[in-house]
């Protein structure tokens, strides 16, 4: 299913677009929550000249304006299956399509973004080789490419299944989650699949990206001790909770 909706184009400001982000933004992106290392991928593409891009999993929309007032983009597109979200989407000017990415295809032409964004959606999907087919196919040569997602590598996972226990964003059940660490809350996120970092980078070079850099993510940070902990093992970004990856078109 798929529909489209032109939005209305917002101009740029240069106040601090974090005050944008709503508690709906907050609670459904996890990167939202940890601007700091998404704006040091963002300082790289700053003179990149970016004029259109689309977001792929943009929910309510504000992670989505963050970005585009960061980069000075006008021309912003969303994709989300959740029509009540892009309704959101839609007020903050984000021409929006509702779509499922496990296997539909972008009404849109060959090479006609310079920025393709997916944040927190890759854990959604059955596989993942539509999602970045469709998004090589509408980036233009040289295009950026940024995604985020949970490491199924973490320091925490590892833990985890060292004494038996579940990776909390590999899902088995919708009604349960059974054999995860204590501590997590127990509520169905729809997180199927999670991957490594060796894994996502050679899946985008088999796609024709180059890797240009990966930032360790942290968010979530409920305590003193979670951060010390987080500080430590995001030295590397193969055992950081989360992480972030620029890539470009070949």
């Amino acid at each position: 299913m798929e529909k489209m909706h032109n939005g209305n184009k917002i101009a740029v400001n240069t106040h601090d677009y974090s005050t944008e982000l709503t508690r709906e933004d907050f609670a459904t992106s996890a990167t939202s929550q940890d601007l700091k290392n998404l704006n040091k991928v963002l300082d790289l593409l700053k003179d990149a000249g970016i004029s259109k891009m689309i977001d792929i999993g943009c929910a309510y929309g504000g992670l989505t304006r963050y970005v585009a007032q960061y980069l000075d983009v006008n021309d912003v597109y969303g994709v989300d299956v959740d029509e009540e979200r892009l309704q959101q989407a839609r007020s903050r000017g984000i021409r929006t399509y509702e779509l499922d990415m496990n296997s539909a295809s972008l009404s849109i032409q060959d090479g006609y973004f310079d920025l393709v964004t997916c944040f927190g959606v890759l854990e959604h999907l059955v596989y993942f080789d539509n999602f970045f087919s469709e998004s090589y196919r509408v980036l233009n040569k040289g295009g950026a490419i940024i995604l985020a997602m949970p490491n199924l590598a973490s320091y925490i996972n590892r833990m985890a299944l060292f004494f038996g226990y579940q990776p909390r964003d590999v899902e088995i059940s919708r009604k349960t989650l059974p054999g995860t660490l204590p501590f997590y809350p127990k509520g169905f996120f729809g997180h199927i699949h999670s991957a490594t970092l060796r894994a996502i980078k050679q899946i985008m070079e088999y796609y024709g990206f180059t890797i240009v850099t990966v930032k360790p993510s942290s968010p979530y940070q409920v305590n003193t001790l979670v951060k010390l902990v987080d500080k430590v093992f995001s030295l590397s970004p193969s055992l950081s909770r989360r992480f972030i990856i620029l890539g470009r078109k070949r």
